[in-house]
This record gives structure tokens, C-alpha cells and sequence, in this order.
């Protein structure tokens, strides 16, 4: 009686073990058949630097001035014409180093950048020079060559005579002849149009 208890509990057993291993491997197939989880990206922040804040909408754009073009430089101020003063002390420095550089007859502009004067007076073989802060004048018995390679040549009539604007090496010069003195004026200040207005208002000096 025993024997037979023993082996039906022997078999009970049997059957369980068999049971709970079933379920474990077709636990495993549908754990083993799904797919994996693919782990979702973590969200991306912008930083800002600190003390810095990005307005909405303002992200990449560049300030005008910071990254573009350079800033233009401010625009000179138009020049004045005006009247022309000199000392009793020019007057007489001129004649004399006019005389020394045998210039007869030599002339004085009237008119020319209001603010304007002599800064320096220069003698060579028969030529005076006269250097104003915004001009250079030169005169002489004879003609006054340019000093470079001619460009262009372009006649210009004016009130006391007819002139010449002469281009040589980049320089536009204005040559003119009052009665026997060859004058020839210059500048990187002035206007062509100024520059005539100046030697209309030559006067003659002797």
C-alpha cells in the first residue's frame, strides 16, 4: 500500500516539474522573439554663456557693424572759398624771394579756402614756388614743363586769360600765362573748379 502511494506521489511531482519548465521556456521564446528597446534620445540644450541671454527668434543672427562691413569713415567737410589776407610781413617776404629767384613781375591770389595761408616760399633757377596749406604755386618768366609723363591735356577759358589743365603722373595741374609770367597751380585739396576761381583772382605784385 505504501509503495503505491509513493510512486503516485513520485509521478504528481514528475508532472509539476514538467509543468513549471513548460512555462519557463515559453516564457523565455516571447521575452527572446521581442525586439529590443532602442532607448529614446535625450533632448538636446542650447547653452547661452552666462550673463548672455538669446532673445526668441534672434538665434544666428549677426548685428549689424559687429560682423558685416566696416564702418564707413566720416565725410569731410566742403571746403569754403573766401577772401585772402596777407600781412604787411608776406608781402615783403615774397617780393623778396621773388627777386632772388628773378621773377619780375610774380602774383598773389585774392581768393582761395577761406582758412588758407603761406606755410612755405621756395627759390630755384627762375621759378618761385609758393606753398599754401591747401595749394602750391609756381611762377617764372618761363614755361613751367610738368614734371612727369603728359596724360591729358584740356583747355579751359577763364575771366584774365585762357588756361590749361595739364594731367602728368597722376596730378592735374592748371597752367596759365599773364602777361610775361608763366604760373602754374596745383592742389589734392581743392576742386578743379576752386583751383580757376584762384587764379582768376591772381593780382599782380611787383
Amino acid at each position: 500500500m505504501k509503495t503505491k502511494k509513493h510512486a503516485h506521489w513520485m509521478r504528481t511531482a514528475a508532472l509539476l516539474s514538467a509543468l513549471i519548465l513548460t512555462v519557463t521556456l515559453t516564457a523565455c521564446k516571447k521575452e527572446a522573439a521581442q525586439p529590443p528597446k532602442t532607448p529614446e534620445p535625450a533632448p538636446t540644450e542650447q547653452t547661452t554663456p552666462p550673463g548672455q541671454t538669446t532673445p526668441p527668434g534672434q538665434a544666428g543672427q549677426t548685428t549689424p557693424g559687429q560682423g558685416g562691413e566696416a564702418a564707413k569713415p566720416p565725410e569731410e567737410a566742403p571746403i569754403k572759398m573766401g577772401q585772402l589776407q596777407y600781412s604787411e610781413l608776406e608781402r615783403t617776404t615774397v617780393a623778396t624771394t621773388a627777386k632772388t629767384a628773378s621773377v619780375p613781375t610774380y602774383y598773389l591770389p585774392e581768393r582761395g579756402a577761406s582758412d588758407d595761408k603761406i606755410d612755405q616760399m621756395g627759390t630755384s633757377a627762375k621759378l618761385l614756388t609758393l606753398k599754401y596749406y591747401k595749394m602750391t604755386i609756381m611762377e617764372s618768366p618761363e614755361e613751367i614743363k610738368p614734371s612727369g609723363k603728359v596724360e591729358s591735356k584740356q583747355e579751359v577759358k577763364l575771366n584774365n586769360g585762357t588756361g590749361q589743365w595739364i594731367t602728368a603722373g597722376g596730378q592735374a595741374t592748371l597752367h596759365l600765362k599773364l602777361d610775361k609770367t608763366y604760373i602754374a597751380l596745383s592742389s589734392d585739396k581743392l576742386s578743379q573748379a576752386d583751383l580757376q576761381t584762384v587764379a582768376e583772382s591772381l593780382a599782380n605784385l611787383k
